[in-house]
């Protein structure tokens, strides 16, 4: 990608704050998208601070972006090393976060719990963080989310105005707790057909929980094609919305990766996936291979980025030329 976006300070003031596309409490929105979204505002706000635009305020988005990085890899359970994916080195970024949370009461109690624990029972399953009430429920069912100190997910169900049950079970992530959480939710509600969905894209979210740790990992140019048929044999095999909508997207990622070696090696889309399965490749395979790599790009990009990775597309070779005799 590009050294930055070409956008101003002015601009991420008014358009790159995370609450204007972070959904904590959603988990159907795309993973990546929003993952790549803040990654790329940080290291764009980070740029503009490296050049000299330290104004206070704007100074402060750039802390305020690295916090939710680090709340993001929480929150979706993804490894997360800062100098890895900023490339900004860890104690820089650290005191970044640091310098936000000192300014936010609330985001100060989320860090310390999943770091040093000073204002909890460490360990203790039964101290909870309560984090909101879920914005989609029943009006006449209330369901609260929390952090133990275990740092684990947790939720409550209850009637408005009673004292919510926080159910016994923890869960790694939050999508698992309001999967957990809707089962449950439809069960009260008598809807069976949306209790065995919300069961169903548990189980799969389980499996795409792996995908997402790795989201930052780097393939080299041979994992990339099983890692892509695997994932294929996971999305084929998923039953609930949910499910699918997941590893549609995990798909379309490693298209988009196997996409960007092709162009980087100057192969086609067929002698790159040739090379890393070993096998002949159906021009069927390699077009639908770059359709689910635009696919990627118009979903799961930060809209600013598109123009410039579509364009990285239209580097694909769709075939070899031929040789003059």
């Amino acid at each position: 990608m590009s050294e930055t976006t070409g956008c101003t300070a002015d601009w991420h003031l008014a358009h790159s704050r995370p609450g204007l596309f972070l959904e904590y409490f959603d988990p159907r929105r795309p993973f990546a998208l929003r993952i790549n979204t803040l990654v790329g505002r940080f290291g764009d706000v980070q740029r503009l601070c490296d050049g000299g635009e330290a104004r206070p305020e704007f100074v402060r988005l750039r802390n305020e972006l690295a916090f939710h990085l680090v709340k993001m890899s929480r929150w979706w359970g993804f490894d997360f090393c800062p100098r890895g994916v900023t490339g900004v080195r860890n104690p820089l970024f650290m005191a970044c976060v640091k310098a936000h949370v000192e300014r936010s009461a609330d985001d100060e109690a989320l860090f310390d719990l999943f770091t040093m624990q000073r204002h909890m029972h460490a360990g203790d399953p039964g101290h909870i963080l309560v984090l909101g009430r879920d914005p989609g429920a029943d009006p006449a069912i209330c369901v609260l989310y929390g952090v133990d100190g275990q740092r684990h997910f947790r939720f409550a169900i209850g009637s408005p105005g009673r004292e919510p049950t926080w159910n016994r079970q923890d869960y790694p992530d939050f999508a698992s707790a309001w999967l957990a959480a809707w089962a449950v939710h439809a069960l009260i509600r008598d809807d069976e057909a949306g209790r065995r969905e919300f069961e169903t894209a548990q189980r799969e979210h389980d499996a795409a929980r792996a995908w997402h740790q790795r989201h930052f990992h780097r393939c080299d140019a041979h994992p990339v094609i099983p890692l892509y048929a695997d994932a294929h044999a996971h999305l084929s095999g998923c039953r609930s919305e949910f499910g699918r909508s997941e590893f549609r997207a995990i798909v379309n990622k490693l298209a988009f990766d196997i996409a960007r070696m092709a162009v980087q090696r100057h192969m086609t889309l067929a002698d790159a996936m040739k090379e890393g399965d070993g096998r002949d490749i159906h021009p069927c395979m390699a077009n639908t291979v770059r359709r689910r790599a635009r696919a990627y790009v118009a979903t799961c990009l930060d809209p600013l980025v598109r123009a410039e990775m579509d364009a990285l597309l239209d580097g694909v070779l769709y075939h070899r030329p031929r040789r003059c005799v």
